[in-house]
């Protein structure tokens, strides 16, 4: 007895204390990074999720007369282009024909509310483009490349994709091929403040 009260002096109950809390906090501070890990995974699939919802609610509800032009940029292959949404049904029936030139990096992006087959023209534009069809996820569905302006006034084709889309991109006439865009890649989009 003597032996096991000498071991337990209150220097030895102080250590096993300490060792017993630094093994216990240890636990804690162990299960709280996972806890926290799981959380910040969790989060970042809901982020997405939101913000892939939020850009369609905002899109849809956003009311821009037919001379401002809510603004975004698209990121392919670390590239980016700047875009003009065309949301109003005139900025979306003059397209890129109120341009009458554009860099590489820049472009429109046409928010169609609802999924659909929309068709496109070349009427009254001043240079040919790509036109890229996207789908609720920006994935491409569809890409028509170097389409010239109509020059015929009463004949002018129009394009339409295979699938539905949500969205469509006007680029420069060529960017398809210069970024070797396919069917199925996907485009990173976001909205400026």
């Amino acid at each position: 007895m003597i032996k096991l009260h000498s071991f337990l002096s209150l220097g030895n109950k102080l250590l096993i204390l300490k060792i017993l809390n630094v093994s216990l906090l240890g636990f804690l501070l162990g299960f709280l990074f996972q806890y926290l890990l799981t959380v910040i995974e969790t989060e970042k699939l809901f982020v997405f999720a939101y913000q892939k919802n939020s850009i369609q609610d905002t899109l849809t509800n956003t009311h821009f007369n037919d001379s401002n032009y809510l603004k975004g940029y698209v990121i392919i292959d670390d590239f980016k282009i700047f875009v003009d949404i065309a949301l109003t049904d005139k900025q979306q029936q003059d397209g890129l024909s109120v341009k009458n030139f554009m860099n590489e990096n820049e472009g429109m992006l046409f928010f169609l509310g609802n999924p659909t087959k929309a068709s496109f023209w070349m009427k009254n534009m001043h240079f040919p483009i790509d036109i890229i069809w996207l789908d609720e996820n920006f994935s491409i569905v569809h890409i028509e490349e170097e389409l010239k302006p109509c020059t015929i006034a009463f004949y002018c084709p129009s394009y339409k994709p295979l699938k539905e889309s949500l969205y469509v991109l006007e680029t420069i006439a060529g960017f398809t091929n210069n970024h070797h865009l396919n069917i199925g890649d996907r485009i990173d989009f976001h909205l400026m403040e």
